[in-house]
């Protein structure tokens, strides 16, 4: 982590955890700082009975284009300000790896935040793993932010 980092807190007041040289790039390393810490933000969704659940697939997006998308369902206000922070966007929920949730504009039944990392289906092998060691990171990052921790992370597999 940066030098700066020491004196840096979350909204919340809590000081701001090293994380790792690995998250040093990532893009949620510093804009962290500005929403409650990770454990404040699981705790409120535990008390409010909110079961945030993160859902990791593989989904072809047009022909010849593919993706690794992460869906994120039930969130609270300020988990929705974060991921809204790094990236993610409003959608209805996929139904399988063909069809893909559509954009929507306001929350609602059936609605997740969504972040895709797309990849041409003849793309050298070692850019689609750099992606999933990517994915990886984007969710060892999100994991404690939510009630359950990393069990709330589900790879290959859609939101009910």
């Amino acid at each position: 982590m940066d030098r700066f980092s020491a004196s840096l807190t979350h909204r919340c007041g809590h000081a701001l955890a090293d994380v790792g040289a690995e998250f040093d790039n990532h893009e949620a390393n510093l804009i962290r700082a500005a929403f409650r810490c990770p454990q404040c933000m699981a705790e409120v969704s535990r008390r409010l009975g909110i079961n945030t659940q993160v859902y990791v697939n593989l989904q072809q997006i047009s022909p010849g284009m593919a993706a690794f998308v992460a869906e994120v369902t039930d969130t609270t206000d300020e988990m929705d300000d974060l991921l809204a922070a790094v990236g993610y966007g409003r959608r209805s929920k996929s139904a399988d790896e063909l069809h893909p949730g559509v954009e929507v504009g306001e929350p609602g039944q059936g609605v997740v935040w969504r972040k895709e990392f797309w990849f041409a289906t003849n793309a050298d092998p070692r850019h689609v793993v750099a992606l999933i060691d990517h994915i990886k990171l984007e969710m060892r990052w999100l994991s404690p932010y939510l009630p359950q921790g990393e069990s709330s992370i589900a790879f290959f597999a859609f939101p009910a």
